[in-house]
């Protein structure tokens, strides 16, 4: 079972000459627990419900490793770590350094993999605030606040403010929002170049139907 795609629409925008980058995608609907600060929008507009994502053989791949990540996850782990280290050879030998993403689509706790793989740059995107404080210590992570539709003004700025950025879904990304600097998040998957105190911009996809499902429970900004 492959667990870690580095082949896709989204990840060849962030390949370089300087980095090498992959990604774990799990099922978020698997389970309550994959993805337990999740939004009424956000489940209801998640990434796998889009593009090739929501085709069946990517779904039971998804399933097929978290499935594996909850039922046996000493195996699941001893996997993942067997690929971060055929990646890493794959990067030196292209004179590059491996980026890695563990949450394409979950919010779990993957600490103690950051810690065994302190020359991987590791970036995330996060509901999770116990997860900050758990991670702030590790130099090699970068975590990215989302926002979900509960996410006032206020918070924005207090989000900013505590030294995080925090990525929103916009349908039309503007230059600034909340009197904040906003980003193209879709420029580049590479979070952890971005400036600091920014709002990462990522314009939504999906269906018709789910952009207007979206607005209405606005978790998708205008």
């Amino acid at each position: 079972m492959k667990l870690l795609t580095n082949e896709s629409a989204k990840l060849n925008k962030s390949q370089n000459g300087e980095w090498l980058n992959a990604i774990l995608y799990l099922e978020p609907s698997y389970s309550g627990k994959v993805c337990p600060n999740a939004s009424k929008g956000c489940k209801r507009t998640c990434l796998v419900n889009s593009g090739m994502m929501k085709m069946p053989v990517q779904t039971k791949a998804r399933f097929n490793r978290t499935e594996l990540y909850f039922n046996d996850n000493n195996v699941f782990m001893f996997l993942l770590r067997k690929e971060i280290v055929a990646l890493q050879k794959k990067a030196l030998k292209q004179n590059k350094r491996l980026a890695l993403r563990l949450n394409g689509t979950s919010d779990l706790d993957f600490t103690e993999v950051y810690k065994e793989f302190p020359s991987v740059q590791f970036y995330e995107y996060t509901k999770r605030t116990d997860l900050l404080d758990v991670i702030k210590e590790l130099t090699n992570v970068h975590l990215t606040v989302s926002a979900t539709e509960n996410t006032t003004k206020d918070q924005f700025h207090a989000i900013i403010k505590k030294g995080y950025n925090i990525a929103t879904v916009f349908d039309t990304v503007p230059s600034r929002y909340n009197d904040i600097k906003v980003v193209d998040g879709d420029a580049t998957d590479r979070r952890f170049e971005d400036e600091t105190g920014v709002i990462v911009g990522l314009k939504f996809k999906g269906s018709k139907a789910l952009k207007e499902n979206a607005l209405n429970l606005g978790f998708c900004r205008k």
